[in-house]
């Protein structure tokens, strides 16, 4: 077969393998443009505007973007507390996500860490209240109110045996004290009612439970909710009907469960009896709070309760006989 002859019969099947060849080197190209475009542009973000928002409201959407948030702060006492003054990357750059952000948050109220007030005598621990350290100047406090209770064993009379916020919390000048007091011996606590309780609106809920939980006094709640945040926690309304309190309760949901704060519950009742609510440490088993005495629910009631938690706790619903019922753990988010 001659040179002409061969090149006649191979040449165009060489050619179509060339042209397939061609092609798939094209195809993979062609796809390696797209995913590299696609992953890309899956990492990038666009900053948003943060600046006059509070930092809590933004937090959330910040992780999500991934991005690494480094945080100031800086003090205008004329502008509002926790907001957010400046971001390092102006809004609506695109960004690669995992990116250094910067933000100055504004500190407008003096910080102070709360001191211990347990154990003073109200009399000395106003006085303390008005000269609270706060970096290197000196601040006061100011009293929310106080709840009065008679005192156990041990307890000395006119002492404060809790606080909110308690002792150590970092916290500012513009967060009301709210005390629990043991009664004097020598007075009786004016306006209190027949079994020695008495309870306003505005005053803590948190301790007005531990007080009538101390006095085996049956008491129910109804949860009223607030968008003011130093509500939260506060009696909105009471009434004495027979030998039972009712109450109903500001609370304020918080976008993030901290440290410390208010808490709330609901749990519709299966039948009918006697309940109460208890607290417990989940780091310590033997701290528990009572925080309502035995009351009587119908089935289908709704109990419904605020409470303050300092660090992570459960809270169980127990019966009559002390079996429990229902729980719910409170955990620290951060």
């Amino acid at each position: 077969m001659t040179k002409e002859e061969l090149r006649s019969k191979y040449l165009p099947v060489g050619g179509y393998f060339f042209f397939i060849a061609f092609g798939l080197v094209v195809f993979f190209i062609a796809a390696f443009l797209v995913v590299f475009v696609r992953t890309k542009s899956a990492n990038m973000v666009v900053m948003p505007d943060v600046v006059g928002k509070p930092y809590n409201e933004v937090h959330n959407e910040l992780m999500r973007l991934q991005l690494k948030v480094r945080l100031e702060s800086k003090r205008y006492p004329d502008k509002t507390d926790g907001v957010i003054i400046y971001q390092s990357i102006r809004p609506g750059r695109e960004i690669e996500a995992g990116s250094k952000v910067s933000l100055t948050v504004n500190i407008g109220l003096d910080r102070i860490i709360m001191p211990d007030l347990k154990g003073q005598t109200l009399a000395s621990a106003k006085n303390f209240m008005e000269k609270v350290l706060s970096g290197e100047n000196y601040v006061s406090l100011t009293l929310g109110g106080i709840t009065y209770v008679e005192a156990k064993e041990g307890e000395l009379p006119d002492t404060i045996v809790d606080q909110i916020p308690e002792a150590g919390k970092n916290t500012t000048s513009g967060e009301k004290v709210f005390l629990l007091v043991t009664k004097s011996a020598s007075k009786k606590i004016q306006g209190e009612g027949p079994q020695g309780l008495d309870f306003r609106s505005g005053d803590s809920f948190a301790f007005a439970q531990r007080a009538l939980a101390r006095a085996k006094v049956p008491f129910k709640a109804e949860v009223v909710a607030t968008k003011f945040r130093p509500e939260s926690g506060r009696i909105e309304s009471v009434q004495k009907i027979g030998n039972e309190y009712k109450f109903k309760v500001f609370y304020f949901e918080p976008e993030e469960h901290v440290e410390s704060g208010y808490e709330s519950f609901e749990y519709k009742i299966p039948e009918n009896g006697t309940y109460s609510l208890i607290v417990k440490d989940q780091n310590d088993e033997n701290k528990k709070i009572e925080i309502s005495s035995p009351t009587s629910y119908q089935e289908g009631e709704k109990i419904q309760t605020v409470f303050y938690r300092t660090g992570d706790v459960t809270l169980v619903l127990l019966d009559v006989n002390g079996s429990k019922v229902k729980s719910k753990d409170y955990e620290n988010e951060f």
